[in-house]
C-alpha cells in the first residue's frame, strides 16, 4: 500500500513543470501591542499553475470572463494565506500572485487558490 502511495505521489509531482518562489509574511507582536508584518524567509520549489476560464453570457453576448487560478505544490511545503508567489512557467513567463486563502491538503499534494497581484 505504501508503495502505491509513493507511486501516486511521484506521478502527481511529475506534473509540476513550473517553479514557485514564495515570499512569506509573518505577524509579530511588539511590547506595546502593535502587530507588525515582516517578510520571512522565502522558499523555492516545483509547482503546477492551473487555470480554468469560465465565460458568462447574457442574450448571446459575452459579458464577462472569469478565471480560476489554482496552484498545485508538494505536500511537504507550506504556503500561508496572503503570501506573495512568483510563478515561473515552463516557457519562461513569470507571473505574480498572492495566496487567496488556506491551502487544501490532499494525500499526494496541496492546492491553493491564487489572485493575480497586478489585478489587485
Amino acid at each position: 500500500m505504501k508503495r502505491e502511495f509513493e507511486r501516486a505521489k511521484k506521478a502527481v509531482e511529475s506534473l509540476f513543470w513550473d517553479t514557485c518562489y514564495v515570499e512569506i509574511f509573518m505577524e509579530e507582536g511588539t511590547d506595546w501591542g502593535e502587530t507588525l508584518h515582516q517578510k520571512g524567509e522565502g522558499d523555492s520549489f516545483p509547482c503546477r499553475l492551473t487555470e480554468k476560464a469560465v465565460a458568462s453570457s447574457e442574450n448571446g453576448l459575452l459579458a464577462q470572463m472569469e478565471k480560476t487560478v489554482i496552484l498545485l505544490y508538494p505536500a511537504s511545503k507550506t504556503i500561508p494565506a496572503g503570501s506573495t508567489i512568483l510563478v515561473k512557467k515552463e516557457n519562461g513567463e513569470e507571473r505574480q500572485y498572492f495566496a487567496a486563502g488556506d491551502s487544501q491538503i490532499f494525500l499526494t499534494h496541496k492546492a491553493v487558490g491564487l489572485r493575480r497581484r497586478d489585478a489587485v
